[in-house]
Formats: structure tokens, C-alpha cells, sequence
């Protein structure tokens, strides 16, 4: 409570009249995405190109670094290591060497003689190409089934215009955290997917918020001209707006600078999709109402008839 005396709560900046700079800016990072996607693509990791999967387990701590040094001199190209069920388990995924079942038998030997005794092998697994694209075609679809079931709630609990608004809005934020991952070169796995629906969740929050108070004041201010009503409502909401992607960004930021190599992609994403997440719920959802068949007229149809029908009463 200290902290927000030192920052304005009433605001009066002018978003509605700089939309069309802001839809540039979109306009060109949306290019350069589609560009990147389609000449650089994005870089598979295990989960989507197939590989080698070992777990196991040991009774005493086991130091991920130590045991990632003793698996990457054994040349098998891209190689994850991570704890699994706490400080005692390790999870290891390896590129699919190349040649038949026995080369890859031989790979996964090879680990289990890297990491030496006083291990416990719970699980090992061979990803084959057609299971990885499966998981990657899974992937996919879970995310845009994820976007438009998002878009249907707003649509039911404000109006069709705020449902495709916020798909937009929500697609816009999905793919620039896909253009990180492409620009950047980092792996794009299953916790990548997750980074998208995480992103995808956090954005729609903030959208709802100011689509809640546009709502509100466009009750309560039936006269005013509705740009004016978007500027209002945005303004009314920006103080909360900052200091929730300020606060949630000081919580991830640590993850990305002292995480590791195992979060680093992740978080990454998750920094970029706030920062993204919070100009889009400004500028891109908010905006486009503009351009949408009008709400006001479909509003106070309801509200003229929802008050005839209380005075009948």
C-alpha cells in the first residue's frame, strides 16, 4: 500500500488516438514472426523429434551438473537432464542416435555406465519420430482449442464483439512468444506448450479486467462516445494493470536469471508474453472494438428492455 502513493491512480492518456502507431508495431513484429517461422522455423527438442529417455533415482542427492557433464561427453547430440520427483530423481533425454534398435540400445547403455552404481533405473523409453510429431500435432491443437474455448467464455460473459476481440488479442500474444522461440533459437518442447497456455491464460486476465470495467462504464456513461468510454476504462485500470505485470514479472525474473539452463526457456517466454501480454490488453483487444459492429445499440436495447420489463412488474 506504501509503494502506490508514489504512483499516479488517475490517468488521463490519450491510448484511443496513437491505435493506429500501436497496430503498426503489431503489424511489423507479426511479419517478422511469420518470416522467422517460416525460413528459420522453430528448434524441436526431444519431445518433437524423437529420442532417448531415461529415469531413474538414487538415495542420496544427485547433482544435476555432474551428472550433465558424465552424459555430454558421450556425443549424443542435444541432451537434457533435470530433477524428477525431487532432489533424488533425474530424468535424462537424449537425441535418437542414428541406425537401428541396437544402436540405440547401445546409447542408453552408454548413460547408464556414465552415471555409474548406486542408481535405480525406473524407466526407459525410445520417442519415435511419428509418436514425437503426434505430441507436436497434440500440442498444437491443445493450444487453439485452448485460445478459442477462451474466446467463447468472454463472448458468453460479455458480447461476441469482446470473444473475438480477445482471440485476436490472445492469438496476437501466443504467436510473438512463438516468435522468441524461433528467434532466439531456444528448444521448443512440451514445456515450451506450456509456456503458451500459461501466457494465453495470464493475457486473457488482463483483458477480462478492463473488458469488465469498459462494460461497466458503458452502463453508466450511455451518452459518451465510446472511444472516450475505452480511454476512461483503460486509464481506470492501468495502475492495477502495471503493478500486476510488475509483480508478476519480479516473481518469474528471478527463474530466468539464477533457474538454469532447464527453466531458462521457459521463463524467457513467460517474461516476453507479460511484457506482450500487457500492450496487447491496452492497445490490441481494447482497440478493436472500435472497428466492431457497434455494442452500444445491442446494450441499451437490452437495458431499455430489461427496465420495461421491471416497470410492468
Amino acid at each position: 500500500m506504501a509503494l502506490s502513493r508514489y504512483f499516479p491512480h488517475t490517468t488521463k492518456i490519450d491510448f484511443v488516438r496513437v491505435r493506429h502507431l500501436a497496430f503498426g508495431l503489431t503489424a511489423v513484429l507479426f511479419v517478422a514472426v511469420v518470416l522467422s517461422l517460416s525460413f528459420r522455423g522453430l528448434n524441436f527438442g526431444i519431445d518433437f523429434q524423437g529420442g532417448l529417455l531415461i529415469e531413474a533415482v538414487s538415495k542420496d542427492k544427485i547433482d544435476i551438473g555432474d551428472v550433465r557433464k558424465r552424459v555430454s561427453v558421450l556425443n549424443l547430440g542435444d541432451v537434457q537432464v533435470q530433477h524428477v520427483g525431487g532432489d533424488n530423481g533425474v530424468i535424462i533425454r537424449a537425441e535418437r542416435p542414428p541406425g537401428d534398435e541396437t544402436a540405440q540400445a547401445k546409447a542408453i547403455d552408454a548413460i547408464r555406465k556414465a552415471l555409474g552404481p548406486g542408481y535405480d533405473f525406473r524407466r526407459q523409453e525410445l520417442v519415435g519420430p511419428k509418436v514425437s510429431e503426434g505430441l507436436f500435432l497434440d500440442g498444437m491443437i491443445a493450444t487453439g482449442l485452448a485460445l478459442l474455448m477462451i474466446a467463447i467464455y468472454v463472448a458468453v460473459r460479455f458480447e461476441w464483439q469482446f470473444g473475438v476481440a480477445a482471440l485476436v488479442a490472445i492469438g496476437h500474444d501466443v504467436t510473438m512468444a512463438l516468435g522468441v522461440y524461433s528467434f532466439t533459437g531456444l528448444e521448443f518442447d512440451l514445456t515450451a506448450i506450456a509456456s503458451l497456455l500459461t501466457l494465453a491464460g495470464y493475457s486473457i486476465n488482463e483483458q477480462i479486467v478492463i473488458f469488465d470495467r469498459l462494460r461497466e462504464n458503458m452502463r453508466r456513461y450511455k451518452k459518451t462516445d465510446f472511444k472516450e468510454l475505452i480511454n476512461l476504462s483503460v486509464n481506470q485500470n492501468l495502475f492495477r494493470t502495471l503493478m500486476t505485470s510488475g509483480s508478476t514479472m519480479v516473481a518469474v525474473l528471478p527463474m530466468l536469471i539464477f533457474g538454469g539452463e532447464s527453466l531458462f526457456a521457459f521463463t524467457l517466454a513467460i517474461c516476453v508474453g507479460i511484457i506482450v501480454g500487457t500492450y496487447s490488453a491496452i492497445y490490441v483487444s481494447s482497440q478493436l472494438l472500435i472497428y466492431m459492429p457497434a455494442i452500444r445499440r445491442w446494450r441499451d436495447e437490452k437495458d431499455d428492455k430489461s427496465a420495461a420489463a421491471k416497470a410492468r412488474a
